[in-house]
């Protein structure tokens, strides 16, 4: 049996984020407007607006742990939680009231809260089965930590229907997919990436909210540049396009042709990151932004400005998740979806069993019906409006008519139909078990050559040097 935790660990560094399904009541959206954000926490290693300090968070347990058929879940919020006492319980009552399940209490703590339990397999709330961010996956994928879903009982033929790009994020680095032994972690969430544009402030600064004009206003940097100097102008600064330069982060950076590094380990810069640089900086001299910080207080307040008694943002980055997890009420009905310049992904959760965890079976009948299962998919669409990594399922929600009440009605969106052509083009073959930290590093640095303070060179030469301090084993040349 697993020895009780005996205090609680020590973690730094809160931000606020929201995690709400769409069409969820206010209350409910109030109430997880917290530090559990299932996507945002990468960037804000980099908001320096958010009151960031030295915390003791304790976790949240639901259930009994000290129960000898217990079996344990980590997360960092509720969302995998909110889907076992839902869907699961309803079709796995049984197995349903062992779940034992942890909240760390947010993104920024769960790692260092889990990175010293997966090293005590005797500690009574050891996980049997955890949830992992995109953005460090690989750090435990490629670890001793996890099994493969194959030691689970899960098969190729389970996961057939997930986009490639999720499989590729939960396998070994340079393994095959197609072999379930060498994959140690599934995702349920797709999340295909674009722009989500406030339809008032569409309207009342770029003349339009024809989804088609909008798009193409959209469809190049160049074209983005001009749109934020038409809303800028119009609005004698008012009102902006992005609240932060920073809105172009993923999408450069999630679609890159080479990653932070290569097989030669050296530290590389591709060309989609200087072209972030040059935006930054363009958007910085001209005044073209805020200059806020993804998932800060500021940020969250330009989602709901009119754009003439209050400043206000017209584009947000987003995916799936974010309109009805993170949009303020203001845009209830008024949000238009448009494409970015390049396809990308950001964020997802996958679900990973432990190395020893006590109950093989069980949880790949989890993983199994949360990523695998068409229907049980369709289920969790149901609840909490996720588009769900299953092309099967994403195909019967569209068919049966999915909705979602933060669209902008005259525009005539479907929120499924929308995003369907895109997961298939996505790759996550450029990411790396470091990238959440090397992210963070990036953002250091642009944001010192936008400011004026380094030249390009001197900025990319810095973070390089930064990078191999923190990982020695990479090259900076």
């Amino acid at each position: 049996m697993k020895k009780k935790l005996i205090s609680t660990l020590l973690c730094v560094s809160m931000v606020a984020a929201m995690v709400a399904g769409c069409g969820s009541g206010d209350d409910t959206k109030d109430a997880n407007n917290d530090a559990s954000n299932t996507e945002g926490t990468a960037d804000a290693d980099t908001d320096t607006d958010s009151g960031s300090d030295s915390t003791e968070v304790e976790n949240t347990i639901t259930g009994d742990p000290s129960a000898d058929d217990a079996f344990v879940v980590w997360g960092w919020n509720d969302d995998i939680k909110n889907i076992l006492d839902g869907p699961f319980a309803e079709q796995y009552p049984d197995l349903a009231k062992r779940i034992v399940f942890v909240n760390a209490g947010g993104s920024d703590y769960y790692q260092t809260k889990i990175d010293e339990i997966l090293d005590d397999p005797d500690n009574e709330l050891y996980p049997d089965l955890m949830g992992l961010e995109v953005d460090y996956v690989l750090k435990y994928v490629n670890s001793d930590w996890l099994t493969s879903v194959g030691d689970c009982g899960i098969t190729a033929d389970d996961y057939a229907n997930q986009y490639q790009y999720n499989l590729d994020l939960g396998t070994v680095s340079g393994e095959d997919s197609s072999d379930a032994n060498n994959v140690k972690a599934l995702f349920w969430q797709a999340t295909p990436g674009c722009f989500q544009l406030r339809a008032d402030l569409c309207e009342k600064y770029l003349g339009t909210t024809d989804p088609a004009e909008l798009s193409t206003m959209f469809s190049t940097w160049d074209g983005i540049l001009e749109a934020a100097r038409k809303v800028n102008d119009a609005s004698s600064g008012k009102c902006k396009l992005f609240s932060g330069y920073d809105e172009c982060f993923r999408v450069l950076s999630n679609s890159r042709a080479t990653g932070w590094y290569g097989d030669d380990d050296v530290i590389t810069v591709d060309d989609n990151m200087t072209e972030y640089m040059d935006l930054a900086k363009t958007m910085v001299d001209e005044g073209l932004t805020y200059e806020t910080d993804q998932w800060s207080t500021d940020w969250y307040a330009n989602m709901e400005g009119d754009g003439e008694t209050s400043n206000a943002a017209v584009a947000y980055c987003g995916c799936p998740w974010f309109t009805y997890w993170s949009l303020k009420d203001t845009w209830k009905g008024n949000t238009i979806l448009v494409n970015a310049p390049e396809q990308f992904y950001w964020g997802g959760t996958g679900l990973a069993a432990t190395v020893n965890c006590a109950d093989k079976e069980m949880a790949g009948t989890i993983i199994k019906a949360f990523t695998c299962d068409t229907d049980f998919m369709v289920s969790i669409n149901a609840k909490n409006s996720d588009f769900v990594n299953n092309k099967e399922a994403v195909k019967k929600i569209s068919e049966a008519g999915a909705t979602c009440d933060y669209l902008y009605e005259a525009a005539g969106q479907d929120i499924m139909a929308f995003y369907l052509p895109m997961a298939d083009s996505i790759s996550a073959k450029n990411a790396t078990a470091e990238d959440q930290n090397i992210n963070s590093a990036w953002a250091t640095q642009v944001k010192e050559y936008a400011a004026g303070n380094k030249d390009k060179d001197t900025a990319i030469a810095d973070f390089k040097s930064a990078v191999h301090d923190s990982y020695s084993y990479l090259k900076a040349e």
